[in-house]
């Protein structure tokens, strides 16, 4: 019993500091938001360098040292697309291999050559429920970084959302 203490003693303030300094909560995050399609995402500084919003101010890409690249922008449907070729356009010939869909969105996963892809799709629709607008984000990784931007993802994903 007193080994189980011991043990406890040690090991408790151990994981309490991986957690609160797990790697996205040891980032540095910042914001984007943007006006044209009203969505708003969070995104690491330490890790990624904003490049300059789109010139028709649909998004914006972050880029990465390590290869890493997010990507979020909005669009109108105008090729009026359903969900499924909205998917696989995200999925740029990727392997999905994780895809969970709600009312008003989608998420996916998957892998193309040796790189990760996680993309979040906010869906808004008509009153036939034809998707009429788009906002999403992309995020693409090396494979070999999965410890970094996996969270990284996961943290992308809480942010993400429309801002009106």
């Amino acid at each position: 019993m007193r080994r189980l203490i011991r043990f406890c003693a040690l090991i408790v303030p151990l994981l309490s500091l991986t957690i609160a300094t797990g790697p996205a909560a040891a980032r540095d995050w910042s914001d984007y938001a943007n006006a044209r399609f009203c969505y708003r995402i969070c995104y690491p500084t330490d890790l990624m360098t904003a490049e300059p919003e789109a010139d028709n101010g649909d998004g914006r890409v972050f880029s990465a040292p390590s290869g890493a690249s997010l990507r979020v922008w909005g669009s109108y449907n105008a090729a009026e697309e359903d969900i499924d070729a909205i998917v696989a356009g995200i999925a740029d010939d990727g392997k999905i291999t994780y895809r969970s869909a709600a009312k008003n969105g989608v998420v996916v996963s998957g892998r193309k050559g040796g790189e990760i892809f996680y993309a979040k799709l906010l869906l808004e629709k008509d009153a036939k429920g034809a998707v009429e607008t788009i906002r999403a984000f992309r995020l693409t990784y090396p494979a070999k970084e999965a410890a970094t931007y996996d969270a990284v993802a996961a943290r992308l994903a809480k942010c993400f959302g429309i801002a009106r």
